[in-house]
């Protein structure tokens, strides 16, 4: 592992507040509220100093042209799913961006991230991402690039509503 990439990440406290700025890329209108100018997004969030950003590619050249030593680590988003609308797609997938770890290590991410989705009566989702994970790992294993992954379970809409209560 690339002691170098996870000292950029973690905090000397050994904690990492990692803000993700990276909704954008699973093509959600409700999901842009705030992000629609994102280069006055990344700076608020940086000027603010959390440890990391975590943005996809198309954005996080906003982040890496901050000057200075004080700027957020990136994180890099590598896949592109489609289960955060309502109603729900009929076929759900996660897919995994071109050369996702050669991207990392060409905008100089501190790690990469990936999606590790549990939905309900999914299970191909799952296996997606299962074989997202396993994929990135051997290669990130190779280059030496921390892989970060982003557990996700969640039930679907319906079971989720709360039911008035009675006064």
């Amino acid at each position: 592992m690339n002691t170098a990439r996870l000292s950029r990440l973690f905090a000397p406290s050994g904690n990492c507040f990692d803000v993700a700025i990276d909704h954008g890329m699973f093509n959600e209108a409700p999901f842009l509220g705030g992000i629609e100018n994102m280069a006055k997004s990344i700076q608020t969030v940086a000027a603010a100093a959390p440890d990391a950003i975590q943005l996809p590619p198309g954005t996080a050249k906003i982040l890496q042209a901050i000057p200075g030593k004080n700027r957020p680590a990136l994180v890099l988003r590598t896949d592109i799913a489609n289960v955060y609308g309502t109603p729900l797609p009929r076929i759900l997938y996660s897919e995994v961006i071109d050369r996702p770890v050669e991207q990392g290590l060409v905008l100089d991410a501190a790690c990469i991230v990936v999606n590790l989705l549990l939905l309900s009566n999914q299970p191909e989702l799952y296996r997606d991402c299962v074989r997202n994970v396993n994929a990135l790992k051997r290669e990130c294993e190779i280059y030496g690039m921390p892989l970060m992954i982003a557990p996700a379970c969640w039930k679907p809409p319906q079971f989720c509503k709360r039911k008035a209560s009675k006064p």
